[in-house]
């Protein structure tokens, strides 16, 4: 039985809902890049435009409703630092293309870890209102894994200065920076749900 009945509360649905969503971004930019093809590009954006219509329905519920299961601006920021790491997603693969280059091996690790805190994420947000030991630990997980990916970005920026192209330089550490931006959004979400589980 959940916290709030026996029933998943709306809310919290529509949050497991965007966090499915930026997991298979993640899957889905990892196959891009292993597959850095326009079709493999596209499923990102388009799953980036379904995990938008998923944010737009939950705010517009969030100003109908005037009880919500936790505290209303948690729930708003939350529901926002989830759908980030989707657009981050969708940024690498859109920035890749306007620069013109194709994902390195930085690229695809970095996105294989981003999957895996996207994975975390998910389970956190689906148990924090069942299981708030095991939500709690995989809210730890993301944070673990963040600082991992941090660890590689900062090894593909410095590989990437030992190179003489400024251009190509420039270009993939625009894209290696939304592969990090992606990550510490995730690492955002762990610390507000942390914050959730305490306040329940």
């Amino acid at each position: 039985m959940g916290i709030f009945g026996k029933h998943k509360d709306p809310f919290f649905v529509q949050l497991e809902d965007q966090a499915a969503k930026a997991e298979e971004a993640c899957a889905a930019l990892c196959a891009y890049c292993a597959t850095p093809t326009e079709e493999c590009g596209d499923k990102v954006k388009n799953i980036e435009k379904e995990a938008d219509d998923i944010r737009h329905k939950l705010c517009d519920e969030l100003y109908a409703t005037f009880i919500t299961p936790i505290d209303r601006e948690d729930l708003y920021r939350l529901s926002g630092t989830i759908d980030d790491v989707t657009d981050y997603a969708w940024n690498t693969v859109k920035e890749s293309r306007i620069y013109g280059i194709v994902p390195d091996a930085a690229c695809a690790e970095m996105s294989a870890t981003l999957l895996e805190i996207a994975k975390e994420m998910h389970k956190c947000v689906s148990l924090i209102e069942t299981d708030t030991k095991a939500s709690d630990a995989a809210a730890v997980r993301v944070k673990k894994l963040e600082n991992q990916l941090n660890k590689q970005f900062h090894q593909a920026v410095a590989a990437l200065f030992e190179q003489d192209d400024i251009k190509k330089i420039l270009k993939y550490r625009e894209v290696y920076n939304h592969l990090n931006h992606a990550s510490d959004m995730a690492d955002h979400a762990a610390d507000m749900m942390l914050t959730v589980l305490v306040k329940k």
